[in-house]
């Protein structure tokens, strides 16, 4: 019973820091998957649709997100080479600079955060965890 109470409150001040850290940079976590899902595709490009698949977000939420980062700049709507009625999402060269700035920024917030534990303590934190889930996955199937 402590376990788990150790469990969801760790979890949730880390949500909050992390949702903290990106509230700095005007996004939440959801747009920044959208950003990285974008980053790490061939040509920084995806149709709405392959977003959506990846991330497991519904296809309002994709809208919404991408509006949001049309209007600042990042991403711009393309018609799809294959399709002409289909859309592509396609990253612009600021929301290239944004997301890197903010990937760097980020890598040097989780350090601090995980640079408190050992490197042993931090090995051991993924092997319980990893143990956990795959026992959870059992247990639910």
């Amino acid at each position: 019973h402590l376990l788990m109470q150790l469990c969801i409150r760790t979890n949730k001040r880390m949500q909050d820091n992390i949702s903290e850290f990106l509230g700095v940079y005007g996004i939440n976590h959801s747009v920044y998957m959208v950003l990285t899902t974008l980053f790490a595709a061939e040509s920084h490009c995806l149709s709405p649709s392959e977003i959506s698949q990846k991330l497991q977000f519904t296809r309002t939420n994709i809208t919404r997100i991408t509006d949001f980062l049309e209007k600042a700049g990042y991403v711009k709507r393309m018609d799809s080479r294959e399709d002409r009625r289909a859309k592509k999402i396609s990253l612009t060269s600021e929301g290239m600079f944004f997301i890197q700035r903010l990937t760097l920024a980020q890598s040097m917030y989780l350090k601090e955060i995980w640079g408190y534990l050992t490197h042993d303590e931090q090995e051991l934190f993924e092997v319980i965890n990893k143990k956990l889930l795959a026992h959870l996955d059992d247990v639910s199937s």
